[in-house]
């Protein structure tokens, strides 16, 4: 059974639920202040010392390749030693030693633990077994959730402004994490309306709905809404967590040439990555395609992340420390 977990200490990213949205555009606007500073090699090299002596550890269960390289290059930005177990067959796991014991092992050599794994409430297990003052981040939790792809989902939305859009959920929404996730930090911000666009089989569950306080609307009818939307979030299936057997109909739930056209002028599309046939390739040239963008700015926030984890979020004067180093 997931538990869900309001507040949460600064030292951990579990869940969606634990930002407001005052953190949600802090984390904003400290991610644009480091972009800035980082246009420029003085800039690098002004971050680079900022944590230089903390030592982290991405211990990754579940394949990945944009969140462990985009968390691995942050810490390099930050001047941060990392460590690596992806592939649990090395480590004394094959010995019997059970994942607690494993990470508790970890956690004596690290500031800082960077985890994905298949399991949804195994996060929670690690986060109330280890020090309050451990920083754990959850980079994908099973099926559940995947907060700082929501985070970076998140700021990616808000460089084209947040409030009074309409925001469609295209495909997988049963197995979707990142959608859970998104949804729960949209949830947040005035006038905001959502769309989940699946078939019945694999629409969003129940859970996620029962906690929305702003409007949604339910439809298996992409091409209805797709006038209407100011946000398109396509997602692949999921189809390595299992759970159905069915496939998604590519024609009627992708972007293509044939309905780019029915979009607004000034929407985007946002896609978490790796696509299947969701998006054609041909759209990667259309100014509304802003999953590349989205791609990049992963590894921006969550050096933002890891920095105000570390106690570093006040954006002014993280900015007037850097006028003054190059003056």
């Amino acid at each position: 059974m997931i538990i869900i977990i309001n507040k949460i200490s600064n030292s951990r990213c579990i869940n969606s639920q634990q930002y407001s949205l005052e953190n949600l555009l802090n984390l904003c606007k400290l991610t644009d202040t480091i972009k800035n500073i980082a246009l420029t090699s003085e800039g690098l090299k002004y971050l680079k010392p900022i944590l230089s002596d903390k030592r982290a550890i991405l211990y990754f269960k579940q394949a990945s390749t944009r969140t462990f390289l985009s968390f691995q290059n942050a810490c390099h930005i930050l001047g941060i030693s990392c460590s690596e177990i992806r592939d649990t067959s090395t480590s004394s796991e094959v010995k019997g030693e059970s994942e607690l014991d494993a990470i508790k092992t970890f956690s004596q050599y690290v500031d800082l633990i960077i985890m994905r794994h298949p399991l949804s409430d195994f996060i929670y297990e690690i986060s109330d077994n280890l020090p309050d003052n451990m920083r754990i981040i959850n980079a994908g939790s099973g099926t559940n959730e995947h907060p700082t792809q929501a985070l970076l989902d998140f700021y990616t939305i808000w460089k084209y402004g947040l409030e009074n859009k309409k925001v469609a959920f295209v495909g997988d929404l049963l197995r979707g994490r990142t959608v859970r996730s998104l949804a729960l930090l949209l949830n947040k911000v005035n006038g905001i309306k959502l769309y989940f666009v699946a078939p019945k089989v694999f629409q969003i569950k129940s859970d996620i709905l029962e906690q929305l306080d702003v409007d949604y609307e339910i439809t298996d009818d992409f091409e209805k809404v797709l006038s209407e939307m100011d946000v398109i979030y396509m997602v692949r299936l999921q189809d390595e967590y299992g759970g159905t057997n069915e496939v998604i109909n590519t024609n009627k739930y992708s972007i293509n040439s044939s309905n780019i056209n029915k979009m607004k002028d000034d929407a985007i599309i946002l896609h978490p990555l790796p696509r299947r046939n969701e998006i054609s390739v041909e759209i990667d040239k259309d100014k509304r395609a802003k999953y590349w963008q989205q791609c990049e700015n992963g590894m921006w926030v969550r050096v933002a992340l890891i920095m105000d984890m570390f106690g570093i979020s006040d954006v002014d004067l993280l900015f007037n420390k850097y006028i003054e180093y190059i003056t």
